[in-house]
């Protein structure tokens, strides 16, 4: 019975909301801009407290808990982030004491090797050029994909990505989704996406409207429901369809 309202708001972001995140699961939550999307994750992740209701972990509020030791259950990808000042490696273990090839791992995980590697000092290479003149500039894209293996390398049971492919093309996109499975192999996940095709495979997903988890399903359920889930990705599939139509 979460429900959460932001200081000086005459509403709530989110209303009553009931929902058990399985061990193992990988959840989707989708919904327009302004649903309660990355409310509900900041919840979860304890970045905020509920104003009404609880979250639980194991039947326990986590207000109980150490705060700081409840974030060392999760690793996350954020639409908001700041690369380090150091070179990849630091930045992927955030330490400047890196295991190699665990940050070698993550890389080729999140689809960057080819990109690391053709640099001529690798994973020393130097980011942020404020700080070093030698420092290179990443693409918005190879700088998520360098926040997934950042992800990926901090040990959690939680998993959760708001929007990680944000800045990806279609088919760059296509393969972070076929990596998906092994990037949260034994974890629970949270995936955040405006683009519904992104969804089907996760096991569950949920549909927020005006705060609100209006439909809730599978990917070919909500498809069959018939409902606000089926409707925008209709609008979707034919925004797409339209785009490449017209190349």
């Amino acid at each position: 019975h979460v429900s959460f309202c932001y200081p000086g708001a005459d509403k709530e972001v989110l209303q009553d909301i009931n929902l058990i995140l399985r061990p193992g699961e990988k959840l989707a939550v989708v919904g327009l801009n302004g649903a309660g999307k990355t409310t509900l994750i900041k919840l979860i992740c304890g970045f905020l407290d509920p104003t009404k209701g609880m979250v639980k972990l194991n039947e326990t509020d986590i207000r109980i808990y150490n705060r700081k030791d409840y974030y060392a259950l999760f690793s996350a990808v954020f639409q908001d982030f700041s690369l380090l000042a150091g070179t990849i490696a630091d930045n992927v273990a955030q330490t400047d004491s890196a295991d190699l090839d665990k940050v070698k791992e993550c890389i080729k995980k999140a689809g960057l090797t080819a990109k690391i590697e053709g640099l001529p000092d690798k994973y020393q290479t130097c980011l942020n050029r404020e700080v070093y003149e030698n420092a290179i500039m990443l693409s918005g894209g190879e700088t998520q994909r360098l926040m997934l293996a950042r992800a990926l390398y901090k040990p959690s049971v939680f998993m959760i990505l708001d929007e990680p492919t944000a800045a990806l093309d279609p088919v760059a996109e296509a393969d972070i989704y076929q990596k998906y499975n092994e990037m949260t192999r034994g974890k629970s996940s949270v995936y955040i996406s405006h683009r519904l095709a992104s969804t089907r495979f996760c096991d569950r997903i949920l549909m927020l409207d005006h705060g609100k988890i209006c439909e809730e399903g599978t990917h070919e359920e909500l498809l069959g429901l018939n409902g606000k889930y089926a409707e925008l990705y209709e609008i979707q599939s034919k925004y797409y369809r339209e785009k490449e139509e017209k190349r």
